[in-house]
């Protein structure tokens, strides 16, 4: 349910500096620091989402950086999705819409734990291929527990795009 653990440590420390970069450029205003909180890595991702150009502007000043880390981050999607459950290799994400659904691992934790142990929740968080699987970039915003009806609606919806071929483990299989 979670990546392997050298792979999840290589995108966390090319994201918290890409994104902590962001922040110190954006706010000036701001103490700077070198391991930046989740509230300034969430304000980084925004303002990454809010101008796509900036990854190239890094790429240029840190040639030295993880590319294929930095391709994952070009492909991620902030969205609002429902975290229905867990299996035993992934958790089941669907988007908002119920138009698709996604087998996600987590970084370095299955997402239950990420939710306190909660399945059937709302939240707001970046999806992305990551050597051709998704994964989850556990910055989690949003976070709403679903009622009873909702989580059943949900479930319906998930086996009907599971009957309908659009329940996807990774980028190439859909």
């Amino acid at each position: 349910m979670i990546v392997d653990p050298t792979l999840a440590l290589r995108f966390i420390n090319t994201y918290k500096a890409f994104l902590g970069s962001l922040v110190n450029e954006q706010d000036k205003s701001e103490e700077q620091s070198i391991q930046p909180s989740i509230r300034q890595l969430i304000k980084g991702r925004e303002y990454h989402l809010a101008d796509h150009t900036a990854l190239t502007r890094y790429r240029i000043a840190h040639p030295q950086a993880d590319a294929n880390i930095l391709d994952a981050i070009a492909a991620l999607r902030v969205e609002h999705w429902v975290y229905l459950k867990d299996t035993r290799s992934y958790s089941v994400w669907l988007d908002e819409q119920g138009q698709a659904a996604y087998g996600v691992l987590g970084l370095t934790a299955p997402l239950r734990m990420v939710t306190q142990g909660h399945a059937g929740v709302g939240l707001k968080a970046g999806l992305m291929p990551l050597q051709g699987r998704w994964v989850s970039d556990a910055l989690i915003q949003d976070f709403v527990l679903l009622g009873l009806n909702y989580r059943r609606d949900y479930n319906a919806i998930y086996r009907d795009l599971r009957a309908q071929d659009l329940f996807s483990l990774g980028p190439t299989k859909v």
